[in-house]
C-alpha cells in the first residue's frame, strides 16, 4: 500500500478542500496509507511517502526547507492546483511574491487548476496511486470548446473588455464566442481538461489550468499580439499575473 503525504503552503485550501468533496477521496483512504494530512492530523510527519501531494504556493523562506525535506523524503512529488504548479493567484498582490514549487525542487507532475476540475483529479489520483505517470492534454480550451464552431479564428473582433465575473445575463449569448463579443477569453492558450465550467456559465477562460505548452507569459504577449485590442486592454496587467508569474 503506497504511502500519502498532503502539505500545504501558501493557499486557501481549495485544491484539498476538492479532493476531500471527490467521489474519488474514499477510495483514495482505501487504497493509500496517509502519512500525513494537515485536514486530518495535527502533526505534520515528513517520513519517506510514495506520494506526496503539494497544495499552495511558495511565498516565504521557511517553506523551501519544508519542500526540500519533502523533496528527499517522497518518491514522487506533485503540484496540486494552479498556485502549486504556477505561482497562482497571489502574484496579483503588490506586496508578497508567489513563486511555484518546481522553483525550489524537482516535481514529477502538476494537476492544474484553481480547483483541479473533478474529472481531472480523479483521473489524476488515480494514475498516481497506480504508480503511472500524469497525463495532460496538449490542446487548447478552444479544441472542445461548445463555442468551438463559433470561434473568432480571424481575432479581427475589437476586444472591449476583461471580464471574469459571473453574470446570469450573459448567458444571452451563450452560443457565441466570447472573442466574438470583445470579451477576452484565454482558451486559445490554456489547456484543456476543465470540462469548459467557467464557459457554461457564461465566464469566459482565465487560464488557471496553465498554458497547453511552453510559457503562459510569451503565450499570453503572442496572442494579444494577434487581437485587435482597446487601450484598456493593454493598460491591465493583471492577466499576466493571475494565476502565473511571468519568466525573468
Amino acid at each position: 500500500m503506497p504511502k500519502l503525504l498532503i502539505h500545504s503552503l501558501t493557499g486557501c485550501s481549495g485544491c484539498i478542500a476538492s479532493l476531500m468533496a471527490s467521489e474519488i477521496f474514499p477510495n483514495l483512504l482505501e487504497r493509500v496509507e496517509v502519512i500525513s494530512f494537515p485536514f486530518i492530523y495535527d502533526e505534520e510527519n515528513m517520513e519517506d511517502c510514495d506520494i506526496a501531494l503539494i497544495e499552495g504556493c511558495v511565498s516565504q523562506k521557511a517553506q523551501i526547507a519544508i519542500l526540500k525535506e519533502i523533496r528527499s523524503n517522497a518518491n514522487k512529488v506533485i503540484a496540486l492546483g494552479t498556485c502549486a504548479s504556477y505561482g497562482g493567484i497571489l502574484n496579483l498582490s503588490k506586496e508578497k511574491k508567489a513563486y511555484a514549487i518546481s522553483e525550489y525542487i524537482e516535481i514529477d507532475g502538476v494537476i492544474p487548476g484553481c480547483p483541479p476540475p473533478s474529472k481531472l483529479l480523479g483521473n489524476s489520483i488515480m494514475r498516481l496511486i497506480e504508480n503511472k505517470n500524469l497525463e495532460l492534454s496538449m490542446k487548447n480550451l478552444c479544441h472542445n470548446c461548445p463555442l468551438n464552431d463559433l470561434t473568432d479564428n480571424t481575432f479581427n473582433t475589437l476586444i472591449k473588455k476583461v471580464d471574469f465575473s459571473s453574470d446570469p445575463t450573459k448567458k444571452n449569448d451563450k452560443n457565441k464566442c466570447f472573442l466574438r463579443r470583445g470579451v477576452l477569453c484565454l482558451g486559445p492558450i490554456t489547456r484543456e481538461g476543465c470540462d469548459h465550467t467557467c464557459i457554461n456559465n457564461a465566464v469566459p477562460c482565465e487560464g488557471c489550468l496553465g498554458p497547453a505548452s511552453k510559457d503562459y507569459t510569451s503565450n499570453l504577449v503572442n496572442l494579444l499580439s494577434m487581437l485587435d485590442i482597446s487601450k484598456d486592454i493593454e493598460l491591465d496587467r493583471s492577466i499576466f499575473f493571475r494565476f502565473s508569474k511571468p519568466k525573468t
